[in-house]
């Protein structure tokens, strides 16, 4: 059995052509330990006890304590949680979803987010919002947070503005979260009819990139107050970006020229220049005459 799991996908097939009399088997190689790194044969494992139906030896494997010390052996645990768990999103035992759940409140996994997503368990939302912090699971949760829509919406304007730990010592991974949490916002179809409270004070956030995503969430909705402001924000956060940031900011006021005109032409006429080519102002005045040159063009196109 062990052997034929070590020869790949032509192993697994081998293993389930002899039914469920490998079952017994298949569970050794799955409750057992390989040293090192190598976790490979007990992955394969799980795909065989699922393609055999076993799938209560998957729930029993994930019902076990899985806390270790050791780094290597860490992510090859986590690596046989997210097959087992994705697996089961294929089964109907009612044990699963309390697994499950059981599992994403102790971690993030992020197998075992793709399968809540799977089964379609909203309870599990405040789950895939507290993932968005993880680099690792952040994309499956934000997957599985696009699949529950507008559900999602009051979860999301929550998690944009929840610093941590605190306000004054906010973790890079919590503005990687509040990110992540706006853009899928700003995403919803609601986000374009209307905005709530604290968006105007996600609009001077000191994480341009966050800034950047409440600007256009406001540009998207037209609220005049709102719109101005953004427009401005805008101006203020070039030359402080970095250049991918700068050319979609630039991208953003092209789009809206028509009411942003205005302001650029203010913010070029305002201020001495203090004669350094990379200074946040000699920056700003090049990226709005790049935006001015733009839409000059475009204007002429449309004509």
């Amino acid at each position: 059995m062990l052997v034929s799991l070590r020869e790949g996908d032509r192993g697994i097939t081998q293993v389930v052509h002899c039914g469920k009399r490998a079952v017994p088997a298949l569970r050794a190689v799955l409750f057992g330990r390989e040293p090192g790194s190598l976790y490979e044969t007990r992955r394969r494992a799980v795909d065989a006890l699922a393609q055999l139906g076993a799938f209560d030896v998957l729930i029993d494997y994930l019902k076990e304590p899985h806390s270790t010390t050791d780094p290597v052996e860490a992510v090859a645990q986590e690596a046989i949680i997210n097959a087992a768990a994705r697996a089961l999103a294929a089964s109907d035992d009612p044990q699963v979803v309390p697994v499950l759940l059981s599992l994403v409140r102790q971690r993030p996994f992020a197998g075992v987010i793709d399968a809540l997503s799977k089964l379609h368990r909203e309870e599990a939302l405040p789950f895939f919002v507290e993932a968005l912090v993880e680099d690792i699971p952040r994309p499956v949760a934000e997957m599985a947070i696009r699949a529950l829509g507008e559900k999602a919406r009051q979860a999301l304007m929550e998690a944009a503005v929840r610093q941590l730990p605190s306000s004054s010592e906010e973790s890079t991974s919590s503005r990687r979260g509040r990110l992540s949490a706006l853009r899928l916002f700003a995403e919803l179809e609601s986000a374009r009819v209307e905005t709530w409270p604290a968006l105007p004070m996600l609009l001077e956030d000191s994480d341009p990139r966050i800034a950047h995503v409440a600007c256009r969430i406001c540009l998207a909705n037209m609220a005049d107050h709102e719109y101005v402001r953004a427009i401005e924000r805008l101006i203020d956060l070039l030359g402080t970006a970095d250049w991918q940031l700068d050319g979609d900011i630039e991208d953003d006021l092209v789009e809206h020229f028509e009411r942003a005109r205005g302001a650029i032409e203010a913010a070029l006429q305002s201020g001495p220049d203090d004669g350094s080519y990379y200074s946040p102002a000699a920056l700003t005045r090049r990226a709005l005459r790049r935006v001015m040159s733009r839409a000059s063009c475009d204007e002429y196109k449309s004509d």
